[in-house]
């Protein structure tokens, strides 16, 4: 996907809904930790996930308390970022961008159903091979966590063939 096709995705406010973003990140939909793009540039994103009031995942994290995971909530940013390099990266045939670094990650205040989760991601360095991002996420403005992280390219038919290589069925 290129910069032209995310850019026939956005409405008529300019915002990535929840369908644009199915048809850029790879993942079903219990694995979906965007549900908006408010802000997309060449060097920026902001998303937007609103944290469900009940689902699987909150419910089976602690159970005396219901909030978001730490890692879903760095998921989510890291999500963010993909959809910034898809945007800003021009792929020569389908290719996935995957974590290969976790760096800084600071959790700073917990995150709980009904909130929403604003994650704001910028690139700090890119290559051919991948890039590293900053990020922050808030709720109502209050920051919840930062991260440093690298994300590498790696094409589709690669990463399915390097998957099949270690299954042991």
């Amino acid at each position: 996907m290129n910069r032209n096709v995310i850019d026939g995705l956005r409405d008529t406010q300019g915002v990535l809904g929840k369908a644009a973003i199915r048809s850029i990140l790879p993942y079903g939909d219990a694995f979906l930790f965007v549900d908006s793009v408010s802000d997309l540039t060449e060097s920026n994103v902001v998303a937007q996930y609103n944290i469900p009031e009940s689902s699987e995942l909150i419910n089976a994290h602690f159970k005396h308390v219901s909030m978001m995971p730490g890692v879903l909530m760095g998921e989510a940013l890291a999500q963010a970022g993909i959809v910034l390099l898809h945007y800003r990266s021009e792929f020569e045939e389908e290719t996935d961008v995957i974590a290969s670094t976790v760096n800084q990650m600071r959790f700073k205040s917990p995150v709980l159903p009904g909130d929403t989760l604003e994650a704001h991601v910028s690139i700090k360095a890119i290559n051919r091979l991948g890039a590293r991002l900053t990020g922050k996420s808030y709720v109502n403005g209050r920051e919840v966590l930062s991260a440093t992280f690298d994300l590498t390219f790696i094409k589709r038919k690669n990463l399915i063939e390097h998957i099949s290589q270690h299954v042991t069925r």
